[in-house]
């Protein structure tokens, strides 16, 4: 577990004496072995109370156990803001380039890092079993949706995703409980998303969500909670991080799906493929 990464992306869902310990421990993370959890409490004007609840919250069953990964942790101590989250107006196109590709890979790096294993599992199963799928998102995530709707349809799945916001909510009071709703939302703020999920979660139906680590609406009325990294700066150029993990997440849920039956749906790929190539000039 990357520690660095978990406690930054659970910063804002913090309690005030949380944060503090938060701070201290990003700032001084090579150190934080030597400490006993009432050492790390003095130093940050806490208590040994409020530094156990703080490892706990970002996943760890005790102090020790927190700073055992805490020394394994490869990440570098500095601001993971580098020198690849933002282009320059003077940068060259070879240095966009090289930016570009490996802000992708550690986003994707990121997301498998935050990933519960467990909830991916059980989305995976969950699709697998569905009679409908439904997918919501608007915006950067409707591309999403559209994306994985298409992966899903190439294995004999019934997908079911529309652009207009309003005939999504259409599609909600139709879903029955053998369904299954995937709710795509970076921020899990969308009010149209969250309308239409609340909507299949009344009708019974299973629900997942694909949001940003941390709580929000979206997520908060899933059963099924899928977050990838808390890392779009305030100003979304293209919402390129947000998308390559989103993308990177669809890719895993459709291979885990699809693994599961893969001699039907290996006959089901050769013919969608057979069908396309038809179409293409010789």
């Amino acid at each position: 577990m990357n520690c660095s990464l978990i406690i930054k992306q659970s910063f804002e869902n913090m309690t005030d004496s949380e944060k503090k310990i938060a701070e201290y421990v990003l700032d001084n993370t090579s150190e934080i072995y030597k400490l006993s959890a009432a050492e790390l409490a003095s130093f940050t004007d806490t208590s040994g109370a409020s530094v156990i609840r703080f490892v706990k919250k970002i996943g760890f069953e005790g102090f020790q156990e927190f700073k055992i990964a805490l020394a394994k942790n490869d990440v570098e101590e500095k601001d993971e803001e580098s020198d690849y989250d933002y282009i320059d107006v003077k940068d060259t196109v070879r240095e966009v380039m090289s930016k570009t590709a490996r802000k992708n890979i550690k986003t994707i790096e990121d997301t498998l890092e935050l990933l519960d294993e467990k909830q991916v599992e059980e989305a995976m199963n969950a699709i697998q079993k569905a009679k409908h799928i439904y997918l919501f998102g608007v915006g950067a995530s409707a591309l999403i949706a559209l994306d994985f709707q298409y992966k899903l349809l190439r294995i004999n799945k019934n997908a079911f995703m529309h652009l207009d916001s309003h005939m999504q909510l259409s599609m909600a009071a139709h879903i029955e409980a053998e369904d299954v709703a995937i709710a795509i939302s970076y921020a899990g703020k969308t009010k149209e998303v969250y309308s239409a999920l609340s909507k299949a979660k009344e009708k019974g139906a299973k629900c997942i969500s694909i949001t940003k680590y941390g709580s929000n609406p979206v997520s908060s009325i899933a059963d099924i909670k899928l977050q990838v990294p808390s890392i779009e700066k305030d100003l979304r150029v293209g919402a390129i991080s947000s998308r390559i993990a989103q993308l990177t997440l669809i890719d895993i849920l459709f291979i885990g799906v699809a693994k599961n039956n893969f001699g039907q749906i290996d006959r089901s790929l050769r013919e969608t493929r057979k069908m396309v190539e038809e179409l293409k000039f010789k």
